[in-house]
């Protein structure tokens, strides 16, 4: 895998041990309310997100295979050589599309859903990471 999805997975460890340490103790009030913590989780949500489109793009690059259109086609491109992670983890695209466009009256429910998927978005990168090392 080359430098650039090294420094990938490194943010992506630091941007999870983040929004899990922020989105401690918040509850849907305390999001609804409090318009820094609002904006915090969001940003976090949409930088892990984006981190593990691209963690796949450099896989797919590293296979020598086209880049899809689409953030979700992306991660599920990488199933062939990441597995079923891929299933559990393209479905987070949807939640990051909802809070980037402002969807305010579902943005805690993707709170929620992401950080219960935060294994498995670990787990995904992890199998990335070690399947197209070996190009």
């Amino acid at each position: 895998m080359n430098k650039r999805a090294e420094v990938l997975s490194g943010y992506l460890d630091e941007t999870i041990e983040y929004f899990l340490k922020k989105v401690d103790g918040i509850d849907r009030d305390r999001y609804f309310a409090d318009r820094d913590i609002r904006y915090i989780l969001d940003k976090c949500i949409n930088d892990i997100i984006l981190c593990i489109v691209d963690i796949a793009e450099e896989c797919l690059k590293a296979k020598g295979r086209s880049i899809p259109s689409t953030y979700r086609d992306t991660i599920l491109a990488t199933y062939e050589f990441v597995g079923d992670i891929a299933l559990k983890v393209a479905p987070l695209v949807k939640h990051r599309n909802e809070l980037v466009h402002q969807y305010l009256k579902i943005n805690w429910q993707n709170i929620v859903v992401v950080k219960n998927k935060i294994k498995e978005i670990s787990e995904f990168k992890n199998a990335a990471m070690r399947s197209c090392e070996k190009g």
